[in-house]
């Protein structure tokens, strides 16, 4: 096991003492701080464990990942490290994208994740509705941040945004931006997508193409909220993720489920 005094630089987490081990993959510009009021809300058998990508907070020394492909294979790595537990995974627009490159590299390799949930992000092989915008000056880029609820009012102005989380925030949408979808077979655990209906990124129907991706269970809760409203409504999201969790590990989701059925829609 991995001491806490000394963690390993993309993974944040206590030693695991449940049943499965939850990673948790931050938006563009996000770091693992992104997830700290989210570690007291799991019950006891589940085990928060925090990514932290390199280029930011306590890893802002190292240079961010330039590619999903380069996250993923690091990630594997430290993944196969969480030795007797399953692992589960979770991430918000960015690291949704992650994520579920993740769970089709854990999936290759014969340990499959034991769900896959994600918040903030189109399916994966939906072509992008909005034109990139990692490329364009500070000042535009900025302003396009606004529109799509990730940067407004004074903060945008600082020094330390401009001589920090922009550059971050620009290198981790160049990684999602030119990010290209390669076909392959769908996973084969469930997945559970998050929508907030006001997001301005993403729309009801890029969220519930997902349910192409598995030939597992599917299920799509809607809240009400902006693109962050994973932050706002995080206490019942935990609680879904719980409930899923306790569901798959105790065995008793339904066998045999029809994947083309209506998805499970909550608000």
């Amino acid at each position: 096991m991995i001491p806490r005094s000394q963690p390993k630089p993309w993974l944040r987490y206590d030693p695991p003492t449940g049943d499965v081990s939850l990673l948790c993959l931050p938006h563009a510009g996000g770091g693992a701080s992104s997830f700290t009021r989210w570690l007291g809300l799991f019950p006891p058998g589940i085990t928060p464990v925090r990514v932290q990508l390199p280029g930011r907070e306590d890893a802002a020394s190292r240079p961010p990942p330039h590619t999903v492909s380069e996250a993923v294979a690091a990630l594997l790595s430290e993944t196969a490290r969480l030795t007797g537990t399953p692992v589960a995974l979770y991430g918000h627009s960015m690291g949704a994208l992650i994520g579920f490159e993740l769970a089709r590299a854990l999936t290759a390799a014969g340990t499959p994740p034991v769900h896959l949930f994600v918040s903030g992000r189109r399916a994966p092989h939906r072509t992008a509705s909005r034109a990139a915008i990692h490329h364009l000056p500070d000042e535009e880029f900025i302003h396009a941040l606004d529109t799509m609820g990730g940067a407004s009012g004074a903060a945008t102005q600082s020094a330390a945004f401009r001589r920090y989380a922009l550059r971050l925030i620009k290198a981790d949408l160049r990684l999602c931006e030119e990010h290209t979808h390669r076909p392959g077979p769908p996973l084969t655990c469930p997945v559970t997508v998050f929508y907030g209906t006001e997001d301005p990124v993403v729309d009801l129907g890029e969220v519930e193409a997902w349910q192409s991706q598995t030939t597992g269970p599917f299920a799509l809760r809607t809240f009400s909220g902006d693109h962050f409203f994973h932050q706002r409504h995080r206490v019942d999201i935990a609680a879904h993720m719980a409930d899923a969790l306790a569901t798959a590990l105790t065995g008793t989701a339904a066998k045999g489920e029809d994947k083309h059925a209506a998805p499970s829609i909550t608000s």
